[in-house]
């Protein structure tokens, strides 16, 4: 009985092992192949594709590694099967940024997929995809891709979240404080408050603050916000990673502003 069970794990195996190497060989023929976003991970091949929806990119920002300063770009690469970041360092920044726009499809071959990095980590996708110098970027056409796509987390659950895991948040601006400069950094605190009549500060830096144009009754979204223990209270941070939008035309935000109005 227990060499019946070893051979049919056996077979099993070998089944298994068999259609891997079917997968390599047909990714090794195909370097065009695309695959869904939610399928890669470290061991995806340089040579498969994604076709994506750039959701919203990031400026080109200033960026310190290891004492080596640099430039970066981070964006959200979104397709029906989730969502995950995209990342462009240095030379490359100049590279990719223009020809790359927010809200089209492109076909992304020739990246790299790693384990994200904590400072860079937006979404809830573990791992995170940097473009090469060898990467190629086509403008593609699907209306089947979503324009957007958020986690929103209630605001009575931000207490919850570790420090610096990311958060989509959605709330009712209910005061907007002055710009202030705090150890060289330019910060504007503001008050979010959602259906459940909870209150999270929402900490802006530098030029989110600075060129922040929200005020009091406008609805607020952000994407990718950092939650942070200050004071012994967890707030939420934006800078240049988060995606933060005033009013922006989605149902969830129209549902938050009729529930405000109504009250």
């Amino acid at each position: 009985m227990h060499r019946v069970q070893f051979i049919k794990i056996e077979l099993i195996k070998l089944q298994t092992l068999d259609l891997y190497l079917k997968l390599l060989l047909y990714l090794k023929m195909n370097n065009n192949a695309i695959i869904p976003i939610c399928s890669l991970g470290p061991t995806s091949f340089v040579s498969s594709s994604i076709k994506a929806r750039v959701m919203w990119k990031s400026e080109k920002t200033p960026w310190n590694n290891n004492g080596q300063d640099g430039e970066i770009f981070i964006m959200t690469l979104l397709d029906e099967s989730g969502e995950i970041t995209g990342v462009v360092f240095n030379n490359l920044v100049n590279v990719f940024y223009a020809p790359i726009q927010t809200g089209l499809v492109y076909i992304f071959s020739g990246f790299e997929v790693r384990q994200a990095e904590q400072r860079l980590k937006v979404s809830d996708n573990p791992y995170q995809v940097f473009l090469l110098g060898n990467t190629v970027v086509e403008l593609s056409a699907s209306d089947r891709i979503p324009r957007e796509k958020y986690n929103f987390l209630p605001l009575s659950k931000v207490s919850s979240i570790l420090d610096m895991e990311p958060v989509d948040a959605i709330g009712i601006c209910s005061e907007v404080r002055e710009l202030d400069n705090r150890a060289g950094y330019f910060i504007r605190e503001i008050l979010l408050v959602d259906h459940d009549y909870q209150c999270v500060m929402l900490n802006l830096w530098e030029k989110q603050a600075v060129n922040f144009e929200g005020k009091p009754d406008d609805v607020i979204v952000v994407k990718g916000a950092r939650a942070q223990t200050h004071n012994n209270e967890i707030k939420l941070n934006a800078g240049w990673y988060t995606n933060v939008q005033i009013n922006p035309d989605n149902p969830e935000a129209t549902s938050m502003l009729e529930w405000y109005d109504n009250q």
